[in-house]
């Protein structure tokens, strides 16, 4: 029978305990080395080549998340949980840039850390409940923003090839060809985006609207 091999990494001896007990209740898991460090970890990654390694946040040396990015970056396909005490934003959103495939939060119970174990294995990803919330609620944040932006500044389907045209390189007369407008309402249309938009140039009309994601 094939048992897929675990290493664990957290500075914390009852951690590591209580983890090596959780994954031991599974006959398809076996723990294959422990580290207390993140020197430690990386070094028995690469001896040990586990098929999942799971990893604490908070350690001595480098931390969970220098220790994923220098796994991933020489093993893309690295199987990696971070198991942490830290629910919010930032921790949950490197992890997740970096390319772990699961994270778990500490105070949470045990059968998150079982599925988290058990999918990454599956080849899936696997957020636990509050670390999905983190997630939820960034990308609800910025759906709300780009609500806002678009309510604040409306483009108008000409404004749109206006803009898209200016981005293009093109002069005015060369616009008002293509559109089959005058080159005077194509400095009008110009002048009122500048206006609209806030800003005092083409270069700059252009920058904002893409950092607005207005087109």
């Amino acid at each position: 029978m094939h048992r897929y091999k675990i290493l664990i990494a957290d500075d914390h001896a009852m951690v590591r305990d209580g983890v090596k007990n959780l994954v031991r209740q599974s006959k398809e898991y076996v723990v294959i080395g422990e580290a207390s460090n993140g020197r430690q970890a990386i070094e028995q990654f690469e001896t040990l080549a586990p098929d999942l390694l799971i990893l604490d946040i908070s350690m001595p040396e480098l931390n969970g998340m220098e220790v994923a990015r220098e796994v991933l970056n020489k093993n893309p396909l690295a199987n990696i949980i971070i198991l942490s005490m830290y629910d919010d934003e930032e921790y949950v959103s490197r992890c997740l840039e970096i390319g772990v495939k699961g994270y778990v939060v500490k105070n949470e119970s045990g059968s998150e850390l079982e599925y988290a174990i058990r999918s990454v294995l599956q080849g899936k990803n696997y957020f636990s409940r509050q670390a999905q919330d983190v997630i939820f609620k960034k990308y609800s944040h910025a759906v709300t923003k780009k609500k806002q932006r678009e309510e604040l500044i409306r483009l108008t389907p000409r404004e749109v090839e206006i803009i898209r045209l200016i981005a293009e390189g093109l002069t005015s007369q060369q616009m008002a060809d293509k559109l089959f407008i005058s080159p005077r309402t194509v400095e009008t249309h110009r002048a009122n985006l500048m206006k609209k938009v806030g800003v005092k140039n083409a270069i700059e009309l252009v920058k904002k609207v893409q950092q607005l994601e207005l087109i």
